[in-house]
């Protein structure tokens, strides 16, 4: 099973003060049980290291929590068909639809986040489910 992790999911792995930090740890570290695969695109990697910089994490803070991430996760790029994709589906956040196109390319069977706007993408008819990290902990862990 493949599962996309949103770079808000990251972001809370990343910072120990936000509310999502124990949920997104318990993601992560079972992906390395062979559970399932982690898959994150090359833009929420930068948006993470930009973020974090503007709050003041140094890059020897950082590198070494990416060079971990780098050892068992799949990285995706975004490419030109996942923006074509997203400008013909322009939900009113790009990010997200370019984000949703590439995780649905990558074939992901879930794409984890907290954003509600994406969480709303759910449809019958994909074989990728859009789900919050605690209905995936649930259902995976529970």
């Amino acid at each position: 099973m493949k599962v996309f992790i949103d770079t808000n999911i990251l972001m809370d792995w990343y910072q120990e003060n936000r509310p999502g930090n124990q949920l997104a740890k318990t993601i992560l570290s079972a992906s390395g049980e062979d559970t399932y695969q982690i898959v994150i695109s090359t833009q929420s990697i930068i948006d993470i290291a930009y973020s974090l910089r503007k709050v003041g994490v140094s890059y020897d803070v950082f590198s070494p929590m990416l060079r971990y991430l780098l050892s068992f996760a799949q990285i995706v790029g975004i490419d030109k068909l996942d923006m074509l994709w997203a400008l013909e589906h322009y939900s009113g956040d790009f990010e997200d639809d370019t984000q949703y196109a590439s995780a649905y390319n990558a074939v992901c069977d879930y794409m984890i986040t907290r954003d509600k706007d994406l969480l709303r993408n759910n449809d019958e008819r994909c074989p990728m489910k859009v789900i919050s990290p605690e209905d995936f902990v649930s259902a995976m862990m529970g």
